[in-house]
């Protein structure tokens, strides 16, 4: 259900609005809506504040240190200025690297030399030129040739140098190398400083992460504060050139006592009144601790807007039976069941919450496994352990129709849910349509499949059409309401059964599964008879690695494809609107 909620208005004396944004912010139940439209410079700047603050935290949350000595204290900004400073001067250091090892490699073909020497022959005269060439086009003049010395061959290539007058052109059937101006010894250790300097600098940083990272939190709490409190400073109107500060905002009803006698005790001005859609007040969901699982869910497409119903209890069990369906596997399920029970030990909040809603949706898949008759991709009816369930197993025609059945009432219900919405919110006859489309599905159904109510079903029939006929649109005349029935009934018909037919992926998802898991078995169980040691072995590990990816694949699948029947046929038929902004009280962090 959606909390609901008041609105207020704030009337202060700008002198003593701050001291009362900051007892608002400790109180935390005012919701000011503040969008992502509500900034300037001043938030623009600290929202990229907070940016640069939570990228430094994830970086220092991956460093592991044993041993820091003790630091300098610093603040927060301090902190994100020297790790970026470091990050920064990494980056330059690694470059250096790159490059000193590029220009090692070009050396190493040609050992160890002395560049102090060469530089000292080209002073008094000599150029020493580097050329490599392939060793077919090496002649035997070219080593005949004083003035060409042979350094080394390496990979079919010959390198070579020259020593001629350096002012004397170059005419050797070669290419020429550019050699850095520094030996190779000295490259060496310049590598090695630098490295150094690395490993320096990420010991410094890793220092920063064993000590800063508490400071870092609680610079971005400040800022985060700061960036509302500015935003709520826009919200603010400004009356009596300004020196009046007025300030609008919802509060959920159940936290109505506690502000009203905040407000009172701080003797601030303040009015109160019921939203009307206009002013588009925050949605707040309060559900009971099965449909509470559910919200995320809901909040993946959108939340309710504030003047229609929320679904989510009434989704939630469908969800949960479609989720079971596409699994379709009942050790699945068992699988699901344990885990989510046994990781609920070790984790807290909203994980927890995720986890209790994984087993009960291992508890659905073990259902629809056992009608289904399959566990770990086996069929439970060729297996004599499970001879007393089989009462309970359905064959494949069965749960083709089970899945189809399941269509109809999810669809039948959100349509139960359309008309009384609709007879709530703007009167019965706005009703009647739907009433009527309600009337002919249970007539066609009856006649078609059920077959006990004989011509009264054929009476319901009719009398479905007629409402749909005369009351497909109240406000306009009788006329024209019938052309727009006959609109109504064939968009109803062909939208109805394309709807039901979406239903079918159900069994599509649930059979994908079953055949995928009798593949893996397939391949698995010819290796028992591989060797009496080694067999069973590699039988497990197969089992494990592919019925653990099918878990995964099928999990995937099942979560997605009910999420879209969901909120597309349910939704749909259930006429709802969505586009509800969450509840989000200023508050301070």
């Amino acid at each position: 259900m959606i909390v609901p909620m008041n609105k207020y208005s704030f009337v202060l004396y700008h002198r003593e609005y701050d001291e009362f944004l900051k007892d608002l912010a400790q109180l935390g139940v005012i919701d000011v809506s503040i969008s992502k439209n509500d900034i300037d410079d001043n938030i623009r700047n600290k929202m990229i504040a907070d940016a640069q603050v939570s990228e430094i935290i994830n970086f220092l949350s991956k460093r592991s240190v044993e041993h820091v000595e003790d630091l300098t204290e610093l603040k927060g900004e301090e902190v994100v200025a020297a790790v970026k400073q470091l990050q920064s001067n990494i980056d330059k250091l690694n470059h250096k690297v790159t490059q000193l090892k590029k220009e090692l490699t070009i050396l190493e073909p040609w050992g160890e030399y002395s560049a102090d020497l060469i530089q000292k022959l080209f002073d008094e005269g000599y150029r020493v030129r580097f050329y490599t060439t392939p060793v077919r086009r090496f002649t035997q003049e070219m080593e005949d040739n004083e003035n060409i010395i042979e350094i080394n061959r390496a990979q079919s290539t010959v390198y070579f140098v020259t020593v001629d007058q350096k002012d004397k052109e170059a005419d050797i059937d070669a290419d020429e190398i550019k050699i850095p101006a520094i030996s190779p010894s000295d490259l060496r250790n310049e590598l090695d400083r630098t490295l150094k300097e690395i490993e320096t600098s990420n010991s410094k940083i890793d220092e920063y992460a064993a000590r800063y990272i508490p400071a870092l939190e609680q610079l971005k709490k400040r800022i985060l504060n700061e960036v509302e409190y500015h935003q709520v400073m826009l919200k603010t109107i400004r009356e009596a050139d300004d020196k009046l500060y007025i300030l609008n905002g919802f509060a959920p009803v159940t936290n109505e006592t506690e502000l009203e006698n905040f407000l009172k005790s701080s003797g601030v001005i303040y009015y109160k009144e019921k939203p009307i859609p206009a002013d588009d007040p925050p949605v707040l969901l309060r559900n009971n601790k099965f449909a509470k699982l559910f919200e995320p869910i809901t909040e993946i497409f959108s939340l309710p807007n504030y003047g229609e119903k929320d679904l989510t209890a009434l989704f939630a069990p469908f969800f949960m039976m479609f989720f079971g369906f596409c699994m379709g596997d009942f050790m699945y399920g068992v699988v699901m069941v344990l885990a989510g029970l046994i990781l609920r030990r070790f984790v807290s909040g909203s994980m927890k919450s995720y986890l209790t809603l994984a087993v009960y949706l291992g508890f659905a898949t073990m259902f629809f496994g056992l009608l289904g008759g399959t566990i770990v991709g086996f069929d439970m009816e060729a297996i004599s352990a499970f001879q007393p369930l089989h009462k309970f197993m359905l064959d494949d025609m069965a749960v083709f129709y089970l899945a189809l059945g399941l269509g109809v009432l999810q669809i039948v219900y959100g349509m139960i849910i359309q008309a009384y919405n609709r007879a709530v919110m703007f009167g019965f006859k706005y009703s009647l349509a739907l009433i009527g489309v309600l009337l002919a599905i249970f007539g066609v159904i009856d006649v078609a499949i059920v077959k006990i109510g004989g011509n009264i079903s054929l009476y319901v029939i009719y009398a479905g059409i007629a409402l749909m006929f005369f009351f497909s649109d109240p406000d306009i005349n009788v006329f024209a309401r019938l052309g727009k029935g006959v609109w109504d009934l064939y968009s109803n018909i062909t939208g109805i059964f394309g709807d039901v037919l979406s239903y079918i992926r159900l069994f599509a998802l649930s059979a994908s599964g079953g055949i995928l898991g009798y593949v893996i078995n397939s391949i698995s169980l010819p290796l028992l008879d591989i060797n009496p040691v080694l067999g069973p072995i590699m039988f497990v590990l197969v089992m494990i690695v592919g019925h653990g990816a099918n878990i995964a694949l099928s999990g995937l699948s099942a979560f997605v494809h009910p999420m879209r029947l969901t909120f597309v046929e349910f939704y749909k038929n259930a006429g709802f609107a969505g586009g509800g902004k969450k509840y989000n009280p200023y508050s301070k962090h």
